[in-house]
Protein backbone atom coordinates (compact mmCIF):
# COMPACT_ATOMS: atom_id res chain seq x y z
CA UNK A 1 0.00 0.00 0.00
CA UNK A 2 1.49 3.17 -1.30
CA UNK A 3 2.09 6.36 1.49
CA UNK A 4 -1.49 8.04 -0.63
CA UNK A 5 -3.40 5.22 0.44
CA UNK A 6 -2.37 5.47 3.57
CA UNK A 7 -2.83 9.46 4.13
CA UNK A 8 -6.62 8.68 2.59
CA UNK A 9 -7.52 6.15 5.30
CA UNK A 10 -6.53 8.05 7.69
CA UNK A 11 -8.47 11.23 7.10
CA UNK A 12 -11.62 9.05 6.55
CA UNK A 13 -10.91 7.38 10.02
CA UNK A 14 -10.31 10.71 11.59
CA UNK A 15 -13.44 12.11 9.83
CA UNK A 16 -15.79 9.32 11.02
CA UNK A 17 -14.62 9.82 14.53
CA UNK A 18 -15.56 13.34 14.14
CA UNK A 19 -18.62 12.51 13.39
CA UNK A 20 -19.63 10.01 15.94
CA UNK A 21 -18.26 12.47 19.17
CA UNK A 22 -20.53 15.11 17.74
CA UNK A 23 -23.38 12.60 17.43
CA UNK A 24 -22.82 11.12 21.04
CA UNK A 25 -22.51 14.65 22.06
CA UNK A 26 -25.75 15.90 20.77
CA UNK A 27 -27.30 12.75 22.75
CA UNK A 28 -26.09 13.82 26.09
CA UNK A 29 -26.95 17.52 25.96
CA UNK A 30 -30.59 16.63 25.00
CA UNK A 31 -31.71 15.00 28.37
CA UNK A 32 -30.15 18.06 29.72
CA UNK A 33 -31.76 20.38 27.66
CA UNK A 34 -35.28 18.61 28.22
CA UNK A 35 -34.22 19.67 32.16
CA UNK A 36 -33.65 23.20 31.76
CA UNK A 37 -36.70 23.22 29.49
CA UNK A 38 -38.77 21.48 31.87
CA UNK A 39 -37.14 23.56 35.12
CA UNK A 40 -37.70 26.69 33.32
CA UNK A 41 -41.83 26.00 32.90
CA UNK A 42 -42.21 25.64 37.18
CA UNK A 43 -43.29 28.14 39.77
CA UNK A 44 -40.49 29.42 41.57
CA UNK A 45 -40.82 29.85 45.34
CA UNK A 46 -38.50 30.45 48.70
CA UNK A 47 -38.82 28.33 51.43
CA UNK A 48 -37.48 28.00 54.80
CA UNK A 49 -36.26 25.18 56.91
CA UNK A 50 -37.95 25.22 60.63
CA UNK A 51 -37.74 22.77 63.05
CA UNK A 52 -40.20 22.01 65.59
CA UNK A 53 -39.08 23.49 69.61
CA UNK A 54 -40.22 22.69 72.76
CA UNK A 55 -43.25 25.16 73.65
CA UNK A 56 -44.73 25.81 76.71
CA UNK A 57 -48.25 26.69 76.09
CA UNK A 58 -50.18 29.04 78.05
CA UNK A 59 -53.52 29.91 79.49
CA UNK A 60 -54.30 33.61 79.93
CA UNK A 61 -56.53 34.88 82.15
CA UNK A 62 -58.13 38.92 83.68
CA UNK A 63 -57.53 38.99 87.01
CA UNK A 64 -57.61 41.47 90.24
CA UNK A 65 -54.58 41.61 93.13
CA UNK A 66 -56.18 41.16 96.72
CA UNK A 67 -55.06 40.67 100.43
CA UNK A 68 -53.75 36.94 101.34
CA UNK A 69 -55.48 37.60 104.29
CA UNK A 70 -57.82 39.95 105.82
CA UNK A 71 -59.31 40.55 109.17
CA UNK A 72 -61.28 42.49 111.47
CA UNK A 73 -60.09 42.98 114.99
CA UNK A 74 -63.23 44.16 117.09
CA UNK A 75 -63.11 44.39 121.27
CA UNK A 76 -64.03 40.85 123.03
CA UNK A 77 -64.94 43.21 126.08
CA UNK A 78 -65.94 46.87 127.24
CA UNK A 79 -63.93 48.76 127.93
CA UNK A 80 -62.06 52.69 127.40
CA UNK A 81 -59.43 52.83 124.94
CA UNK A 82 -55.59 53.86 126.68
CA UNK A 83 -53.02 53.10 123.40
CA UNK A 84 -53.77 52.69 119.63
CA UNK A 85 -49.59 51.72 118.83
CA UNK A 86 -49.95 50.81 115.33
CA UNK A 87 -51.03 54.15 113.13
CA UNK A 88 -53.34 53.16 110.07
CA UNK A 89 -51.25 52.21 107.54
CA UNK A 90 -48.51 50.62 109.41
CA UNK A 91 -46.79 47.65 108.85
CA UNK A 92 -47.33 45.50 112.01
CA UNK A 93 -45.79 41.83 113.59
CA UNK A 94 -47.76 38.94 114.40
CA UNK A 95 -48.75 39.85 118.29
CA UNK A 96 -48.45 43.78 118.53
CA UNK A 97 -50.78 45.61 119.93
CA UNK A 98 -53.10 47.12 118.18
CA UNK A 99 -55.60 48.31 120.74
CA UNK A 100 -55.50 48.59 125.03
CA UNK A 101 -58.50 49.18 126.87
CA UNK A 102 -57.95 50.16 130.20
CA UNK A 103 -57.86 47.28 132.82
CA UNK A 104 -59.89 48.43 135.69
CA UNK A 105 -60.40 45.84 138.11
CA UNK A 106 -59.86 43.02 136.20
CA UNK A 107 -56.17 42.54 137.67
CA UNK A 108 -58.35 42.33 141.05
CA UNK A 109 -60.70 39.76 139.81
CA UNK A 110 -58.28 37.43 138.90
CA UNK A 111 -56.55 37.53 142.48
CA UNK A 112 -59.86 36.89 143.59
CA UNK A 113 -60.53 33.84 141.17
CA UNK A 114 -56.79 32.95 142.49
CA UNK A 115 -57.73 32.71 146.04
CA UNK A 116 -61.02 30.92 145.57
CA UNK A 117 -59.34 28.61 143.63
CA UNK A 118 -56.87 28.05 146.68
CA UNK A 119 -59.30 27.53 148.86
CA UNK A 120 -61.47 25.17 147.17
CA UNK A 121 -58.37 23.04 146.58
CA UNK A 122 -57.74 22.71 150.23
CA UNK A 123 -61.77 21.89 150.63
CA UNK A 124 -61.29 18.93 148.48
CA UNK A 125 -57.90 18.11 149.77
CA UNK A 126 -59.55 18.08 153.18
CA UNK A 127 -62.49 15.74 151.96
CA UNK A 128 -60.25 13.50 150.65
CA UNK A 129 -58.74 13.16 153.88
CA UNK A 130 -61.89 12.57 155.79
CA UNK A 131 -62.63 9.95 153.34
CA UNK A 132 -60.12 7.55 154.36
CA UNK A 133 -61.36 7.94 158.10
CA UNK A 134 -64.63 7.33 156.86
CA UNK A 135 -66.24 10.69 157.69
CA UNK A 136 -66.93 12.11 154.67
CA UNK A 137 -69.08 10.81 151.85
CA UNK A 138 -69.38 10.17 148.23
CA UNK A 139 -71.80 13.40 147.72
CA UNK A 140 -69.58 15.12 150.06
CA UNK A 141 -66.46 14.62 148.00
CA UNK A 142 -68.43 15.19 144.93
CA UNK A 143 -69.21 18.79 145.91
CA UNK A 144 -65.77 19.83 146.71
CA UNK A 145 -64.54 18.34 143.67
CA UNK A 146 -67.39 20.56 141.92
CA UNK A 147 -66.59 23.67 143.39
CA UNK A 148 -63.18 23.41 143.04
CA UNK A 149 -63.65 22.83 138.89
CA UNK A 150 -66.21 25.60 139.01
CA UNK A 151 -63.29 28.24 140.92
CA UNK A 152 -60.72 27.38 137.89
CA UNK A 153 -62.46 27.76 135.50
CA UNK A 154 -64.11 31.58 137.10
CA UNK A 155 -60.49 32.07 137.36
CA UNK A 156 -59.91 31.50 133.77
CA UNK A 157 -62.63 33.48 132.64
CA UNK A 158 -60.86 36.67 134.17
CA UNK A 159 -57.33 36.37 133.17
CA UNK A 160 -59.04 35.88 128.84
CA UNK A 161 -61.05 38.98 130.32
CA UNK A 162 -58.05 40.37 131.28
CA UNK A 163 -55.77 39.58 128.33
CA UNK A 164 -58.57 40.56 125.99
CA UNK A 165 -57.60 44.68 127.26
CA UNK A 166 -54.99 44.22 124.68
CA UNK A 167 -56.42 43.82 121.35
CA UNK A 168 -53.19 42.30 119.12
CA UNK A 169 -52.77 41.02 115.03
CA UNK A 170 -52.89 37.43 114.85
CA UNK A 171 -50.52 37.64 111.78
CA UNK A 172 -48.44 40.24 110.54
CA UNK A 173 -50.10 42.94 107.86
CA UNK A 174 -50.87 46.80 107.46
CA UNK A 175 -52.98 48.33 109.70
CA UNK A 176 -55.57 49.58 106.40
CA UNK A 177 -58.30 51.16 108.84
CA UNK A 178 -57.87 51.83 113.05
CA UNK A 179 -61.22 54.28 113.51
CA UNK A 180 -60.78 54.55 117.41
CA UNK A 181 -58.40 56.54 119.05
CA UNK A 182 -57.12 57.02 122.75
CA UNK A 183 -60.10 57.88 125.11
CA UNK A 184 -62.51 56.20 123.16
CA UNK A 185 -64.74 53.91 124.90
CA UNK A 186 -65.88 50.16 123.26
CA UNK A 187 -68.10 48.11 123.70
CA UNK A 188 -68.19 43.94 122.72
CA UNK A 189 -67.86 43.81 119.00
CA UNK A 190 -66.62 47.29 118.47
CA UNK A 191 -63.73 47.70 116.14
CA UNK A 192 -61.11 48.12 116.68
CA UNK A 193 -58.69 47.91 113.33
CA UNK A 194 -58.76 46.55 110.04
CA UNK A 195 -55.57 44.48 109.46
CA UNK A 196 -54.29 42.81 105.77
CA UNK A 197 -52.03 40.89 105.32
CA UNK A 198 -50.09 40.97 101.58
CA UNK A 199 -47.55 38.96 101.51
CA UNK A 200 -47.77 36.83 99.88
CA UNK A 201 -51.01 39.01 97.86
CA UNK A 202 -52.83 36.97 95.70
CA UNK A 203 -54.69 37.39 92.26
CA UNK A 204 -57.94 36.19 91.89
CA UNK A 205 -59.00 35.24 88.40
CA UNK A 206 -61.49 32.76 86.73
CA UNK A 207 -60.89 30.32 84.00
CA UNK A 208 -63.28 28.91 81.34
CA UNK A 209 -64.39 25.38 81.49
CA UNK A 210 -61.88 24.22 78.47
CA UNK A 211 -59.10 26.54 80.79
CA UNK A 212 -59.67 24.89 84.47
CA UNK A 213 -58.56 21.64 83.37
CA UNK A 214 -54.93 22.79 81.42
CA UNK A 215 -53.90 23.80 84.75
CA UNK A 216 -52.08 22.47 87.93
CA UNK A 217 -51.86 23.62 91.23
CA UNK A 218 -48.10 24.77 91.73
CA UNK A 219 -48.25 25.64 88.16
CA UNK A 220 -46.08 29.11 87.28
CA UNK A 221 -47.59 31.94 86.31
CA UNK A 222 -46.40 35.38 84.61
CA UNK A 223 -48.37 38.39 85.99
CA UNK A 224 -48.73 41.80 84.63
CA UNK A 225 -50.35 44.50 86.41
CA UNK A 226 -51.92 47.36 85.21
CA UNK A 227 -49.46 49.39 87.12
CA UNK A 228 -46.70 48.41 84.71
CA UNK A 229 -45.05 45.64 87.38
CA UNK A 230 -44.23 42.21 86.03
CA UNK A 231 -44.00 39.56 88.85
CA UNK A 232 -43.80 35.54 88.85
CA UNK A 233 -46.45 33.22 90.89
CA UNK A 234 -47.51 30.29 91.78
CA UNK A 235 -51.10 29.19 91.21
CA UNK A 236 -52.40 27.84 94.67
CA UNK A 237 -55.81 27.12 94.44
CA UNK A 238 -58.05 26.15 91.89
CA UNK A 239 -62.04 25.66 92.60
CA UNK A 240 -63.85 22.49 92.03
CA UNK A 241 -67.10 23.77 91.95
CA UNK A 242 -68.42 26.25 88.81
CA UNK A 243 -69.53 29.82 89.53
CA UNK A 244 -74.09 29.13 88.60
CA UNK A 245 -74.23 32.13 86.71
CA UNK A 246 -70.73 32.86 84.81
CA UNK A 247 -69.96 28.76 84.73
CA UNK A 248 -66.14 30.19 85.43
CA UNK A 249 -63.89 28.45 87.98
CA UNK A 250 -61.90 30.78 90.49
CA UNK A 251 -57.81 30.64 90.06
CA UNK A 252 -56.05 32.12 93.15
CA UNK A 253 -51.84 33.13 92.47
CA UNK A 254 -49.43 33.78 95.10
CA UNK A 255 -47.01 36.79 94.88
CA UNK A 256 -44.41 37.23 96.63
CA UNK A 257 -44.09 41.03 98.48
CA UNK A 258 -41.67 41.11 101.35
CA UNK A 259 -41.30 44.78 100.25
CA UNK A 260 -45.02 45.92 100.06
CA UNK A 261 -44.42 47.05 96.69
CA UNK A 262 -47.58 44.93 95.44
CA UNK A 263 -50.77 47.08 95.91
CA UNK A 264 -54.29 45.74 96.52
CA UNK A 265 -57.24 45.70 93.67
CA UNK A 266 -54.72 46.11 90.84
CA UNK A 267 -56.02 44.58 87.53
CA UNK A 268 -53.69 42.24 86.20
CA UNK A 269 -53.10 39.78 83.14
CA UNK A 270 -52.07 36.54 84.13
CA UNK A 271 -50.52 34.10 81.75
CA UNK A 272 -49.79 30.22 83.52
CA UNK A 273 -47.83 27.79 82.04
CA UNK A 274 -50.49 24.54 81.38
CA UNK A 275 -48.50 21.89 78.79
CA UNK A 276 -45.87 21.70 76.86
CA UNK A 277 -45.83 20.79 73.42
CA UNK A 278 -43.35 20.93 69.88
CA UNK A 279 -44.25 23.31 67.90
CA UNK A 280 -43.07 25.69 65.32
CA UNK A 281 -42.80 29.02 65.09
CA UNK A 282 -43.75 31.05 61.64
CA UNK A 283 -44.33 34.61 60.74
CA UNK A 284 -48.16 34.89 61.10
CA UNK A 285 -47.88 36.73 57.16
CA UNK A 286 -47.43 33.01 56.03
CA UNK A 287 -51.05 31.44 57.28
CA UNK A 288 -52.99 30.16 54.23
CA UNK A 289 -56.60 29.41 54.31
CA UNK A 290 -57.97 25.75 52.77
CA UNK A 291 -60.87 24.62 50.89
CA UNK A 292 -62.84 24.17 54.19
CA UNK A 293 -61.48 27.81 55.44
CA UNK A 294 -58.83 25.48 57.36
CA UNK A 295 -55.84 27.87 58.98
CA UNK A 296 -52.85 26.07 57.10
CA UNK A 297 -49.36 26.01 55.44
CA UNK A 298 -48.06 25.64 51.99
CA UNK A 299 -44.96 23.95 52.63
CA UNK A 300 -42.52 21.39 50.14
CA UNK A 301 -41.84 18.12 50.70
CA UNK A 302 -38.91 16.09 49.82
CA UNK A 303 -40.24 15.82 45.76
CA UNK A 304 -40.44 19.66 45.03
CA UNK A 305 -43.85 19.48 45.95
CA UNK A 306 -46.01 21.85 47.48
CA UNK A 307 -48.64 20.12 50.42
CA UNK A 308 -51.42 22.30 51.89
CA UNK A 309 -50.98 21.45 56.23
CA UNK A 310 -53.69 22.54 58.57
CA UNK A 311 -52.24 23.90 61.53
CA UNK A 312 -53.13 24.36 65.28
CA UNK A 313 -52.29 27.67 66.75
CA UNK A 314 -50.86 27.02 70.22
CA UNK A 315 -49.41 30.64 71.09
CA UNK A 316 -48.14 33.62 70.30
CA UNK A 317 -45.14 35.81 71.01
CA UNK A 318 -43.11 39.32 69.35
CA UNK A 319 -41.22 37.02 66.98
CA UNK A 320 -44.47 35.09 65.63
CA UNK A 321 -47.33 32.45 66.04
CA UNK A 322 -46.85 28.98 67.24
CA UNK A 323 -48.44 25.98 65.80
CA UNK A 324 -48.34 22.41 65.77
CA UNK A 325 -49.45 19.51 63.05
CA UNK A 326 -46.13 20.00 60.56
CA UNK A 327 -43.34 17.65 60.84
CA UNK A 328 -40.98 17.80 63.01
CA UNK A 329 -38.52 19.37 60.20
CA UNK A 330 -39.90 21.41 57.16
CA UNK A 331 -39.55 23.14 54.09
CA UNK A 332 -42.57 26.30 54.51
CA UNK A 333 -42.71 28.29 51.58
CA UNK A 334 -42.14 31.84 52.18
CA UNK A 335 -42.68 33.86 48.82
CA UNK A 336 -45.35 32.24 45.60
CA UNK A 337 -47.46 30.27 48.14
CA UNK A 338 -50.13 32.48 46.59
CA UNK A 339 -49.47 31.36 42.84
CA UNK A 340 -49.11 27.75 43.90
CA UNK A 341 -51.80 24.71 45.31
CA UNK A 342 -51.06 21.38 46.68
CA UNK A 343 -49.20 19.07 44.47
CA UNK A 344 -48.08 21.31 42.39
CA UNK A 345 -44.33 20.80 41.11
CA UNK A 346 -42.01 23.80 42.06
CA UNK A 347 -38.81 25.17 42.21
CA UNK A 348 -38.03 25.70 45.29
CA UNK A 349 -34.66 28.20 46.77
CA UNK A 350 -33.84 28.84 50.13
CA UNK A 351 -34.90 32.36 51.12
CA UNK A 352 -31.73 34.27 50.59
CA UNK A 353 -32.68 37.30 52.81
CA UNK A 354 -32.30 35.38 56.28
CA UNK A 355 -28.88 35.31 57.65
CA UNK A 356 -26.82 31.97 58.02
CA UNK A 357 -27.14 31.80 61.31
CA UNK A 358 -31.15 32.22 61.19
CA UNK A 359 -31.41 29.39 58.81
CA UNK A 360 -31.78 25.67 59.46
CA UNK A 361 -29.31 23.42 58.37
Amino acid sequence: MNANVKIALFTLALVVIWFLSGAVSNGGDKPDRQQQLVASQLTKVRVLWSEAEEYSRQVVARGRTAPNRQVTLKAEVSGRVVAVPAAKGQAVAEGDVICELAREDRPQRVVEAQAAVDQAEIDYQGALKLKQKGYQSESAIAQAKARLESTRAILDQTKINLANTRIVAPFAGFIDDRPVEVGDYMDRTNICAQLVEINPLKVVSRLSEREVVRVSLGGQAQVKLATGQEVKGEVVYLSHLADPQTRTYEMEISLANPEGRLRSGVASQVLVTADHVLAHRVPAALLALGDKGQAGLKIVDEYDQVLFVELTLVGEDGEGIWVTGLPPKVRIITVGQEYVSSGEQVLAEEDVRLSADQRTL
